[in-house]
C-alpha cells in the first residue's frame, strides 16, 4: 500500500521502494531458501508446536458439512424437498468451503483430502501474513507472523473440523494481507484482486463473514479517499471484478462437483430461516451474562489495546498498512458486537462464528510484536530474538498446559489491562531509552502480550449455576489446540466418512433415510449422525421399541431406510418396524483404530417406491 508524500508529515515505516530493476535476474540460492522455508512452515510448525490435526466435534454442524463433500448430489437427491421449509441443505450452498474441499476429496481421499486441504488453507494464511511483514519491517517480523497465525488456538481448532470456518479464517487472513500489502503502483491491482477473490470466498464459504468483508472494504476505502484518493475508482473496479469473477467460477464448480449451480438462492433463503422469530428464540441469548463467562473474547479488545498503545500517534502519521489493519480490527470488532447484542445474531456466543474475528486479530498481533520488537532488528542476531519469544509461548505452555478457569471479572480484564500496559510501555521504553534497556523492554513486552493473549485464549469456563435466558450451545476447546492428541478423532472421521458407501446412493428422488440410535450413544457417534444431519433426520427412544414420537415422524417423514446404530437387541428393532415391511438390506461393523460402530441399513417397504431397494 503507499501512501502520497503529501499526505504524510511525520516518518513513517513505509518500506522504501527499490528502484525496478534492469534486467531479470536469477533467483539467489537465500531466496530460494527462503521461500522453501515459508511454503515448510505450516508442516515445520505442526510438528515442532505438535498442533491438534483435528478438533473434537462437539456439533453435529462439521459433519453435516462433511457428507457434501463426500456425496453431496445424493444428499441432494434425499433430503431437498423434506428440508426445503427449514433451509437444512443451505451447508450445501457454502461453496467456498466446499468446492476446493470436494475437489481435494476427489484427489487424495478422504483423509489425506483432509490434511492437503488444511495444509493449503494454512498456506493460504501464512504466505501473505509473511510477505505483508517481511516487507514492512524485516523477515524475522514475517517469521513472527507465520508463528503467530500457526500457534492461534482458534485458528488451529477451526482447521479441525470441515466446518466452513476452516476456510474463512484462512481467507480473511490472506485477504487483509494482500489489501495491506506494500508494494509499487503497477503491481497494486494484482494484489487487490487476490484480496477481493479471497474475501468473495470467505463471503461464500459461510455469508457470516460479510459484514465483516463489508466493513473492512468501507475502512479500506475511507482510507484510500484520505490517502491515495486517485486510486479509488480502479481499487473499486479490481475488487468488484475479483468478487464477479470468483463467484461465477464457484458457480461452474458447484454445478460440477456439487450438483446445484446456484448457491445465491439459497443462501438467501437461509437468511430469511435464520433470521425467522422461531429461529432466533431457540438460539440466541437474550441475557448479556454469557459474555462474562468467555474469557477469549477478551483478546480482541486487548489485541486492539495494545495496537493503539503502539502505534498512538495522530492517524495522518501512522503508516497505511498498520492503520488499515488495526482500524479494521476495530470496526470487525464493532460490527460484530452490534450484530450480537443489537440485531439477534449469535456471531459472537458462538464460536464458530467468533472465530472469524481472529484473521484480524491474529494479524494485528503481528504489526503490534514487530513494531515492539523494532529495538533489536539493527543487530542481525537479536532481530530474530521477538520470533523466537513468541515462538518459545506456547513450547512453555506446553509444558504444563494447565490454565485456572476464570471469567471476565476481575481476573480476566485484569490479564486484558496488563497486555495494554505492557505494550504501551515497551513503546515509551523504545522512545526513550538507550538500545540495551529498550532491547530488554522489548523482548518483556512481546513476551508479556503473546503470552497473556494465549493465557485468555486457553483458559477454561468458571463452573457456574445455569443462566436464565442463555443458549444451551457447547463452548469451544482451545486448551488442547497447542500439546493436543487427536488419534480418537481422527478414527472417527475415517469411519463417518466410509458410511456413505456403507448406505449406497438413493434409487430416486426424496428417497430418504433416518437414523435410530441409542441416545446414551448419540455423543460418541455423533460424527456419524451428523453426517445425515443427526436431531432433524433420527427416530425418539431406543432402538428396540416404537415409541408414538417415533411413529410420528415415520408417519410425517415416510422414510424409504432406516439406518440403525448400535442397536443392543437388533431382532428387537426388526421387531418393532414391523408394521412398515422391514427388510435388512446389509449389516456392517464401521471400525477404526479404538472405534467401533455396529450398522444396519433396513429398508422400509410401507414407504420405499419399489419392493425392494436394488442390490439388497
Amino acid at each position: 500500500m503507499l501512501v502520497d508524500a503529501d499526505v504524510v508529515d511525520e516518518p513513517v515505516d513505509e518500506p522504501v521502494e527499490e528502484a525496478p530493476p534492469r534486467r531479470l535476474k536469477r533467483p539467489s540460492a537465500a531466496f530460494v531458501l527462503e521461500v522453501l522455508l515459508v511454503l515448510a512452515s505450516p508442516v515445520v510448525l505442526f510438528f515442532v508446536l505438535r498442533l491438534r490435526a483435528m478438533a473434537p466435534l462437539i456439533k453435529p454442524d462439521p459433519a453435516m458439512s462433511t457428507i457434501y463433500i463426500i456425496d453431496p448430489r445424493d444428499f441432494f437427491a434425499r433430503y431437498s424437498l423434506a428440508l426445503a421449509t427449514s433451509s437444512g441443505t443451505r451447508e450445501g450452498a457454502r461453496v467456498g468451503f466446499l468446492v476446493p474441499a470436494r475437489l481435494s476429496y476427489l484427489l487424495f481421499g478422504a483423509m489425506r483430502g483432509f490434511f492437503v486441504f488444511r495444509y493449503v488453507l494454512a498456506l493460504v494464511a501464512v504466505v501473505p501474513s509473511y510477505m505483508l511483514l517481511r516487507r514492512l519491517y524485516n523477515r524475522a517480523a514475517g517469521a513472527i507472523a507465520v508463528i503467530i497465525v500457526m500457534s492461534s488456538p482458534v485458528l488451529v481448532n477451526a482447521w479441525g473440523t470441515d466446518y466452513t470456518d476452516s476456510a474463512v479464517v484462512s481467507y480473511l487472513v490472506g485477504g487483509l494481507a494482500c489489501l495491506a500489502m506494500p508494494c509499487r503502483d503497477q503491481r497494486r491491482p494484482a494484489w487487490l484482486a487476490i484480496a477481493g477473490g479471497l474475501f468473495t470466498a470467505a463471503v461464500w464459504a459461510n455469508i457470516d463473514a460479510a459484514p465483516l468483508v463489508g466493513v473492512t472494504m468501507v475502512v479500506y476505502f475511507a482510507i484510500c479517499l484520505l490517502r491515495t484518493r486517485r486510486r479509488f475508482l480502479l481499487d473499486a473496479l479490481v475488487l468488484a471484478g475479483a468478487a464477479v469473477v470468483v463467484t461465477g467460477g464457484l458457480m461452474l464448480a458447484s454445478g460440477w462437483l456439487l450438483g446445484p449451480f446456484d448457491f445465491i438462492g439459497p443462501t438467501r433463503k437461509a437468511l430469511t430461516y435464520l433470521d425467522s422469530s422461531v429461529v432466533v428464540k431457540q438460539y440466541y441469548s437474550t441475557n448479556p451474562r454469557w459474555i462474562l463467562l468467555r474469557p477469549y473474547l477478551l483478546v480482541p479488545a486487548a489485541v486492539v489495546g495494545a495496537w493503539g498503545a503502539v502505534f498512538v500517534r495522530r492517524l495522518r502519521a501512522v503508516p497505511t498498512p498498520q492503520l488499515l489493519i488495526g482500524l479494521s480490527c476495530v470496526a470487525q470488532i464493532a460490527v460484530f458486537v452490534y450484530l450480537q447484542f443489537l440485531n439477534h445474531a449469535e456471531v459472537l456466543e458462538e464460536y464458530y462464528y467468533s472465530s472469524s474475528l481472529w484473521p484480524v486479530v491474529c494479524l494485528t498481533t503481528a504489526i503490534t510484536v514487530a513494531a515492539l520488537a523494532k529495538p533489536l532488528n539493527g543487530h542481525p542476531v537479536a532481530r530474530w530474538l521477538p520470533a523466537g519469544l513468541v515462538l518459545a509461548v506456547p513450547l512453555v505452555y506446553e509444558l504444563d498446559p494447565n490454565v485456572s478457569p476464570f471469567g471476565w471479572v476481575a481476573k480476566g480484564l485484569v490479564i486484558a489491562a496488563i497486555v495494554v500496559a505492557a505494550a504501551a510501555v515497551g513503546r515509551l521504553i523504545a522512545w526513550k531509552a538507550g538500545p540495551v534497556i529498550a532491547g530488554a523492554a522489548a523482548a518483556v513486552a512481546v513476551v508479556v502480550v503473546v503470552g497473556l493473549s494465549l493465557v485468555l485464549t486457553v483458559a477454561p469456563y468458571e463452573v457456574h449455576a445455569p443462566l436464565w435466558g442463555v443458549s444451551t450451545d457447547p463452548l469451544p476447546r482451545f486448551a488442547g489446540t497447542l500439546g493436543g492428541t487427536v488419534s480418537d478423532l481422527i478414527d472417527q472421521y475415517r469411519v463417518a466418512t466410509e458410511l456413505p458407501k456403507f448406505v449406497g446412493n438413493s434409487t430416486y428422488p426424496d428417497e430418504q433415510l433416518l437414523m435410530w440410535y441409542p441416545p446414551g450413544d448419540r455423543a460418541r457417534i455423533l460424527e456419524l449422525i451428523g453426517m445425515y444431519h443427526a436431531a432433524y433426520n433420527s427416530l425418539p427412544g431406543w432402538p428396540t421399541s416404537l415409541t408414538p414420537q417415533a411413529a410420528g415422524v415415520l408417519l410425517r417423514r415416510r422414510p424409504a431406510e432406516i439406518l440403525v446404530f448400535d442397536s443392543v437387541d437388533f431382532s428387537a428393532t426388526l421387531q418393532a418396524l414391523a408394521p412398515y415391511e422391514p427388510t435388512l438390506l446389509r449389516a456392517t461393523v464401521l471400525k477404526s483404530g479404538t472405534f467401533t460402530a455396529h450398522a444396519w441399513l433396513v429398508w422400509l417397504g410401507a414407504y420405499g417406491h419399489t419392493s425392494l431397494k436394488s442390490g439388497a
